[in-house]
């Protein structure tokens, strides 16, 4: 009886050094390649090497000088990124855990502690809103984050697409989730910004919804700006 061979799956991993050539905020972190998947650590593991600034793990804009998101910025270097591009509010919404930020007092400093894996409220979205209003008034430029900046931020974000730009939830959802890969997966999210465009538009006479050509203009300068960001 002939012997049937095993099959192994190889890994084939290659770690390079990213200069200042390479990328100026990323410079001294490195690139881990693992077969066709590649990994980008952005953080410093190269103490000697001076890194000024980096952007927080999944950083995008979604109004281009207006709203950015990002997971949790754990460095001062990413604050200095954030302030880099003209982020001069950032929004926490993890309960109980604080970036740096009084290291920079050039950064405004609002907290909407949200517990992990919970939906944000009809009331903790109005807080956002109000925040977003006084902002735009005051011509601050909000960074909003939670842990991932997926799910708590991806709530946020698509609300504020429906407050400001009247786009029905399932528009803004989808157009968060075109932005921002991995958002909004869970349907108590869904609930979430279906609660608070019910909320909205109790006794209001204004019309909802957009185009899909506005739907993919705001998918395209967002992307666009978070390529130039990078």
């Amino acid at each position: 009886m002939a012997e049937v061979a095993e099959e192994y799956y190889h890994v084939y991993t290659r770690i390079e050094d990213i200069t200042e050539e390479d990328d100026r905020h990323l410079a001294g972190a490195k690139k881990e390649t693992r077969n066709d998947l590649t990994i980008i650590i952005p953080e410093n593991p190269f103490p000697e090497i001076a890194v000024d600034a980096y952007p927080p793990l999944k950083f995008s804009w979604v109004i281009p000088k207006k709203l950015a998101a990002m997971a949790f910025p754990r460095h001062i270097e990413n604050l200095k990124f954030l302030i880099n591009q003209g982020i001069n509010h950032l929004v926490t919404l993890t309960a109980g855990k604080k970036p740096p930020v009084d290291d920079m007092p050039r950064l405004r400093w609002t907290e909407i502690p949200i517990e992990e894996f919970q939906a944000p409220t009809v009331e903790q979205i109005g807080q956002f809103i109000d925040v977003c209003k006084r902002s735009d008034k005051n011509g601050e430029v909000i960074g909003l984050h939670c842990r991932q900046g997926r799910s708590r931020s991806g709530v946020m974000l698509a609300c504020y697409l429906v407050h400001f730009h009247r786009f029905l939830p399932d528009q803004a959802m989808n157009v968060i989730r075109m932005i921002r890969p991995g958002s909004l997966v869970f349907e108590e999210q869904e609930e979430a910004v279906g609660r608070y465009f019910e909320y909205l538009t109790e006794n209001n006479p204004l019309r909802f919804g957009v185009s899909g050509d506005v739907m993919e203009e705001f998918i395209e300068v967002a992307k666009d700006a978070t390529k130039k960001a990078s």
